[in-house]
């Protein structure tokens, strides 16, 4: 299976860029309020590089991780400062680190065979083993209730030389959403359609606070990132392991 291929990576890299920077103030803002002014910061899922560079342009070392190829070369072109690597963020080495962040819903994909039966558990005890005594991680996830049951939301958007398709529906049993995502991007005279299949699981915030508390961490949820507001069922947490 591809994850973001080059036309889609490429499309939400222009087209789709406005939650990363709005987002990164606020980010800021809680690196700040920690005592966490420099050192390395850990970015999973780093998709184009654009939280990235924000960071290196703050002071900060960066690893970028993230399962797509076209992701990954965007972020090498946009960062070459940092370091980036292709792989699963439920399998790759998190090496020691001031912080570590997931930002815009990374944390719901299921893009490898293995993450629908670890869950998050597991991940919020790596990641709690990986940061130093007072190091945060910063994160947010969708929540249950993004479609009205039995029904199915469509949307389209439109740049300069490309056009993205959308269909999402959710599985209530499951706690599950899909995402059917049909692009077309003009490649010289022409345009090159792509289409891709994205599953997410979504999550009780409760139930993610709770988890991060069993890992060791100390737990603040927000319903923005600064000044940066979230959606209606979608959440942000900083989660503190204690010095």
């Amino acid at each position: 299976m591809r994850w973001y291929g080059e036309d889609i990576a490429y499309i939400h890299d222009v087209g789709h860029a406005e939650f990363a920077l709005g987002a990164a103030p606020g980010i800021m803002e809680i690196l700040d309020r920690n005592g966490i002014h420099d050192g390395l910061v850990v970015d999973l899922g780093c998709g184009s590089g654009l939280w990235a560079r924000e960071l290196v342009d703050a002071g900060y070392k960066v690893l970028g991780i993230d399962i797509s190829e076209a992701m990954i070369e965007l972020s090498r072109n946009r960062v070459p400062e940092a370091e980036f690597r292709v792989g699963s963020l439920f399998e790759v080495e998190i090496p020691r680190c001031q912080a570590i962040t997931a930002v815009s819903e990374v944390l719901n994909y299921l893009f490898d065979a293995g993450s629908e039966e670890r869950g998050l558990g597991c991940l919020f005890r790596r990641v709690h083993g990986a940061l130093v005594p007072g190091g945060v991680f910063v994160f947010d996830v969708l929540g249950p209730g993004q479609v009205p049951p039995g029904t199915r939301a469509r949307g389209f958007r439109v740049g300069e030389d490309w056009a993205v398709l959308a269909e999402r529906e959710e599985d209530i049993e499951r706690g599950t959403m899909e995402r059917r995502i049909v692009c077309f991007r003009k490649v010289g005279e022409h345009y090159r359609r792509d289409a891709e299949v994205h599953r997410v699981r979504l999550y009780d915030p409760s139930g993610l606070s709770a988890e991060l508390e069993q890992a060791g961490f100390r737990v603040r949820k927000m319903r923005s990132y600064g000044a940066h507001p979230l959606s209606e069922g979608h959440a942000a947490f900083v989660a503190r392991k204690p010095a």
